[in-house]
Parts: structure tokens; sequence; C-alpha cells
């Protein structure tokens, strides 16, 4: 049978020019880009596939494009090349080399356009780039829009016209995937006052969750807060991350979070020591932490007490980094 459906494979491809292949072939397995946040990568099954479209979906100031980021920086962490489409102008220099990023290897283009905006994505696709970024779907305008803003009609707003634009889009460019890139596109959640029973919608129509592989939901949690100098300061929150889609594996509409600080972004060190309280590996009663001889007095002493030992440290990040 197998003869057979070989024989078959070769004639399409030779009368249809049909790519045509087994469901076990290689060529359509797909790694993954982990983050290296164990609870995180432990949910994704193991991290941001490649080959597959992720859309990264939230409330403003959520941390989305910091996410995104740090699937940048893993991926030249590991020798590969990223690109970043930034419809937005929200690219900041500063902000991406405090969150890892090697900014003079990305390669980053600002269109005017939507058009602009998904020739840049396509052309970084078909070459196979390691990660694209489109930062963001609300911020795509077609030139048709555009073109009544150059002449002063900025109340021009055809009924769903970025929804014509997006969801059509996006089903075009889907195939280039196979090239080995993974493809993130970061969206808005906004109030949609048009329903009670789906009070927050994207910008761009429903097209993209269907087309998209996964789909993660960030949401702000409650604040971190510090003492300094006998004043609590809120340092940063915890970030709520919902997967509502997954055609890639992992943990189907499971929810993490992770401590989000605003000079450092996502504290991995706190995420391994979460990770070792609930496996009672580190010992937690009330504000005091122990674990081997360290016995210390609030998160911070403990992280502090973790980086100066460097064997524990090590023996903490094994226990707990996913495929290891």
């Amino acid at each position: 049978m197998k003869k057979e459906a070989k024989e078959l494979i070769d004639s399409l491809k030779k009368s249809m020019k049909l790519d045509v292949m087994f469901g076990d072939a290689e060529n359509v397995d797909y790694e993954r880009i982990p983050f290296n946040i164990p609870n995180l990568d432990r949910m994704l099954g193991g991290g941001i596939p490649k080959k597959r479209f992720t859309l990264i979906k939230g409330n403003s100031n959520a941390g989305k494009t910091y996410l995104a980021s740090q699937v940048v920086a893993r991926v030249q962490e590991q020798g590969g090349l990223a690109a970043w489409v930034d419809s937005e102008l929200s690219w900041d220099k500063e902000w991406m080399k405090k969150c890892g990023v090697d900014i003079g290897a990305v390669l980053l283009t600002q269109p005017y356009t939507g058009e602009e905006a998904m020739k840049g994505v396509f052309s970084f696709l078909e070459a196979g780039v390691d990660v694209v970024v489109l930062d963001s779907i609300a911020g795509l305008v077609p030139s048709h829009v555009a073109e009544h803003v150059k002449e002063g009609d900025f109340a021009y707003s055809p009924m769903a016209w970025q929804a014509r634009f997006v969801s059509p889009s996006i089903g075009k460019i889907l195939a280039y995937l196979k090239h080995g890139t993974a493809f993130i596109a970061i969206n808005q959640l906004r109030e949609n006052l048009s329903s009670i029973y789906a009070p927050q919608a994207t910008p761009g129509g429903h097209g993209q969750s269907f087309f998209a592989h996964l789909i993660l939901n960030i949401r702000r949690g409650p604040w971190i807060e510090e003492t300094i100098q006998g004043e609590k300061i809120k340092t940063g929150f915890e970030m709520k991350i919902e997967m509502d889609k997954t055609k890639v594996g992992g943990d189907s509409w499971a929810n993490t979070s992770v401590p989000f600080t605003v000079e450092g972004g996502i504290d991995i060190l706190e995420t391994y020591i979460r990770e070792a309280i609930n496996k009672n590996i580190i010992k937690k009663t009330g504000s005091w932490y122990s674990v081997g001889d360290i016995r210390v007095q609030g998160m911070n002493s403990l992280k502090d007490a973790i980086k100066e030992n460097e064997e524990l440290l090590a023996q903490i990040q094994d226990d707990f980094t996913p495929n290891k």
C-alpha cells in the first residue's frame, strides 16, 4: 500500500507540481523557541513554535511587546535572525536593549501603510528569518484609507475597513511559514460596545483568530510592591498569560502568571523560586524562606542568597527547566 502511495505522490508531483508527502515526513516537523521561563514553557509545550502563527493580544501596557521581545532575544542567543515590522512606530532602542535584544542585529522596518507592512512580513517569511514580529495588527492602515488621510479626511471610516484588509492578508502569507519562521503578531484588546456577551474585541476582525495556531491573552494582575525606606513602592505587576487557543500542543486553555518588574522585565529567577516553593524544595513560612543552610526573610533576600550560591542556583534551574 505504501508503495502505491509513493507512486501516486511521484505522479502528482510530476503532473501537477503538487507538494505531496506522507504525514510523517520530517519537513512538516517544527521546532520551538523557549522563553526559558519554566511555568510558561511548560504551558506552551516547550515555547513558541516555528512554522506557525502566534497571536499575542491583550490590554494596553500589559507586556505584549515585552513578551515578543523575549522570543527575539532567545533566537539571537541561538545565533538566529529576527525581524520586527513596526507599524505603530513604537520601537524604542533603549527599552529593547533592556529587554536583552541585540538591536544592531534586528531587521527593522517602519511601514507607512498596511500593504507595506504585509509586504515586509511576506519578504521576511519567504527568506526564512527565524522570527518575525508584527507590532501590531491594530496599527495596519490600508493604502486607500491612508490616501484619504493625506487629503485631510481623517473622518473617513468605511465599514470594517481594517478587517477587510487584515483577514485576507494574513491568509495569503500563511503558506510561507513552511520556510521555518515563527510569525508573531501583536494585537490590542478593546472594549466592544456592541455586545454584552463579548465585552472585548481585537481590531482587524475575527479572521486572525481562525488563522492563528496559538493565541496568548496577556493581562495585568495585582501590583508587586516593595518597601523602600519604610514606604511601599509599586515596582511591577503580575503578568497573567492565558492560552486562548492552541493547535500546537501545550496545555489547552491553561493560564499562568509571571512577575514583571518595571526595571528588569520578567523576573526569571523568581519564577524558578516559585516552582521550587510549589515542589517544597524551598520551604516558606510566613515571610521566611529556607533551603539547605539558607534561612532568610523576604523574597529579595532569598534571591540575593541564591545568586551568591552558584551550585544551588544551577540546581534549581536544572530541576525546573523543561526538556532537561
